[in-house]
């Protein structure tokens, strides 16, 4: 079976790559997580201390075959694979081996030959730079089931279990199938909760990680509060103000949470899966 890969750039549909160019073959990819370690060294200690580990950029290189019939279908067929491949935007890849699994990436310069000359084939690699170095789901946490079988895969780290990421109870469990703790605030990881409640002010907290997040104002059912990572709109208008600027996590797996303050309310859990390799 010939392996497929689909490309959605920025602003624009997804598309069969192999569909989209006469000739072009995806031949697979290959990567690996880049992992940068900070250390301090001491004066009069041996060795050195441990500061820090972070998942820096990493590159995906995709290969592929072309096959072509003449020179003049050759130039044709080569300006038509550097359009498709060299926009000024960022862009979001994916193959038929994870299909629920998505990499935003920016392809790097690469070359295409010949593989001698007088030949009718050419194969050549697509380094595309991943700058978060993480892969995501490619549904959010809230529309996990949308498409049904669309939206997951073996490899996601979810239970044998449906999942649900609204809820209208004071306490409630919220499952991260990633790889690592989702942390808007030191790393900037996409969580959205949308909230409507009926009351004087509104807590949650995740009593796995020890975070919590207060919105102190009056609300009414009718209006709309979204804590966006740190940013918190009120019908669409800022209202930080209004709250108590904490900050929630998200452990891997099962997470502990519970939402005091009011007794009429629904939350909503947003936010994509994000694996390592």
């Amino acid at each position: 079976m010939i392996p497929k890969l689909f490309l959605k750039p920025e602003n624009g549909d997804e598309v069969d790559v192999s569909k989209a160019i006469k000739g072009l073959i995806y031949l697979g990819d290959d990567e690996a997580p880049s992992i940068v370690s900070t250390f301090q060294q001491n004066a009069g200690r041996d060795g050195q201390l441990l500061q820090s580990i972070n998942y820096d950029k990493n590159v995906i290189n995709a290969k592929f075959g072309l096959n072509f019939g003449d020179w003049y279908d050759y130039k044709m067929i080569k300006h038509n694979i550097y359009k498709l491949f060299s926009q000024r935007q960022s862009m979001r890849i994916r193959t038929d081996a994870e299909p629920a699994i998505v990499k935003y990436v920016i392809p790097a310069t690469f070359d295409i030959a010949p593989s001698s000359d007088g030949s009718h084939d050419a194969i050549f690699t697509i380094p595309f730079e991943n700058p978060s170095g993480y892969k995501y789901s490619l549904l959010r946490s809230d529309s996990l089931y949308t498409f049904n079988e669309e939206g997951w895969q073996l490899g996601m780290n979810l239970p044998s279990e449906d999942l649900t990421y609204t809820h209208s109870e004071p306490n409630f469990k919220i499952f991260n199938a990633s790889d690592i703790m989702i942390d808007p605030y030191y790393q900037s990881h996409d969580l959205i909760l949308k909230i409507n409640f009926e009351g004087n002010s509104l807590t949650v907290t995740n009593k796995t990680t020890n975070t919590s997040w207060s919105y102190t104002n009056p609300a009414k059912k009718t209006d709309n509060i979204v804590l966006d990572g740190i940013i918190t709109t009120l019908n669409g208008e800022p209202a930080s103000v209004n709250t108590d600027y904490g900050n929630l996590t998200l452990a891997a797996g099962w997470n502990d949470i519970s939402v005091t303050g009011a007794t009429d309310f629904t939350v909503t859990f947003s936010f994509p899966f994000i694996y390592i390799a």
